[in-house]
């Protein structure tokens, strides 16, 4: 089908003030959402479009100017925080898990959804890059729309969605959004060395995504051979480092033949070869992957992610002068950490702009202090388990930057004890 007939038949889809579900990131059906913006919202009133966006294109960050429709990113890159400063979309403030549930429950219904996956040689359809809630939406959507898009990796996962279930199925070759990982500098290479000293042997481990976590990978390699398993949300190329060293290894008990179970993936291309039909790692929906009661049930399961901002309780915040808030995994992998082995955060002390990332209040709170077990900057690691208020004060003004400090204590709500124990 050239575009304008899949447009028309998107347009016979869509209704006036449907809510439409977009695959997420790296793995969006970028034919599908193009047919979207340019034939169907120009056709349609009040239309609601929501996605995780963070690790694609966001082609529908730009969607908010046109008048009459509305956005609502769980998450969102680069180009979807600027859609949100100006007003042109919002952020939605649930945990992943959270929403299935929501769409599940039927607290939030799903009209359509829009969704690309990659076609094996026996004709079963892989999510792709994605998995997460798309086969719970796919449930109770009235309709379902599949783009095959060839470029994607076919990977390992249970039964995601088939072609049957789907009122349009459109065949593509687009090009995958890479994000191949920087190399780290030393103080994330600092970083990642006392993250994975808090990592013991026989771990299941959720590692997440950000610049301050870019040298646990590297740290985790000195590991022994199988040592580690990973259970996360979004897996990158150190998934793969992590795997091939042998360092990540042995069967996950709900994924027999996997060592690595996963929502979603980015990376480089490399990355994404390796992905293609690897029985390694296995993609599972949101309501798995993201479930508290489940991860907390690996006796030594650790949950490790970075953060715009920490404050002087261990509480993670959004950067200094952002109001809002989106959702992601954040708050299920760092809640089941933190009754098992571990909830760490991983923050650089310092942004680019010279500002701390350690602040003395959270303006606008993501994760309460109690799921914080471990604050780790370049210049120590805080532990915050059985702690006092004051105490946790103490020992993260201990690895604030040494000339921020002294202002940081200056602004505590709470007094901090001179001696209070490391």
């Amino acid at each position: 089908m050239n575009p304008a007939e899949i447009g028309a038949r998107l347009v016979a889809l869509v209704r006036d003030g449907d809510r439409l579900l977009v695959g997420t990131g790296a793995g969006e059906p970028r034919t599908l959402i193009r047919a979207l913006v340019d034939h169907v919202l120009p056709q349609r009133t009040a239309v609601e479009i929501i996605q995780v966006a963070v690790g694609g294109a966001e082609e529908l960050a730009t969607v908010g100017r046109l008048r009459g429709h509305r956005v609502r990113f769980l998450a969102a890159g680069a180009a979807g925080l600027r859609a949100v400063r100006a007003g042109e979309a919002e952020l939605f403030p649930a945990s992943m898990n959270g929403f299935e549930r929501l769409l599940a429950d039927g607290d939030l219904g799903i009209d359509g959804l829009l969704v690309a996956g990659s076609r094996a040689a026996d004709g079963r359809i892989s999510p792709g890059l994605s998995f997460d809630v798309v086969a719970t939406a796919a449930a109770v959507a009235r309709f379902r729309a599949l783009e095959c898009n060839s470029a994607l990796p076919v990977t390992t996962a249970d039964r995601w969605i088939s072609e049957a279930e789907c009122q349009l199925v459109v065949d593509s070759a687009e090009p995958v959004a890479e994000e191949p990982p920087p190399p780290p500098t030393e103080a994330q290479l600092e970083i990642g060395r006392q993250v994975a000293a808090l990592i013991p042997d026989d771990a299941v481990v959720e590692l997440g995504v950000g610049r301050a976590l870019a040298g646990v990978a590297a740290a985790l390699l000195r590991r022994r051979p199988g040592s580690l398993r990973v259970h996360t949300g979004l897996l990158t190329d150190n998934v793969r480092d992590l795997v091939d060293s042998g360092v990540v290894a042995g069967d996950l008990p709900c994924a027999p033949g996997a060592c690595v179970v996963g929502t979603a993936a980015r990376g480089s291309a490399g990355f994404l070869a390796w992905l293609d039909g690897n029985p390694r790692v296995r993609l599972a929906p949101s309501s798995h992957a993201h479930d508290v009661g489940h991860l907390a049930g690996f006796a030594r399961y650790v949950a490790v992610n970075s953060a715009g901002r920490v404050d002087l309780l261990g509480q993670v915040g959004c950067p200094s002068g952002d109001a809002m808030f989106g959702g992601g995994g954040l708050v299920d992998y760092a809640t089941a950490g933190a009754v098992r082995a571990g909830s760490v955060i991983a923050i650089e002390a310092r942004d680019a702009r010279g500002r701390s990332k350690i602040v003395a209040r959270a303006g606008h709170v993501q994760l309460p202090g109690s799921a914080v077990t471990h604050v780790v900057t370049e210049y120590g690691t805080a532990v915050l388990r059985g702690a006092t208020a004051a105490e946790r004060a103490a020992r993260i003004l201990r690895i604030a930057h040494p000339d921020d400090r002294e202002t940081l204590a200056a602004e505590a709500v709470l007094a901090v004890p001179a001696g209070a124990p490391r």
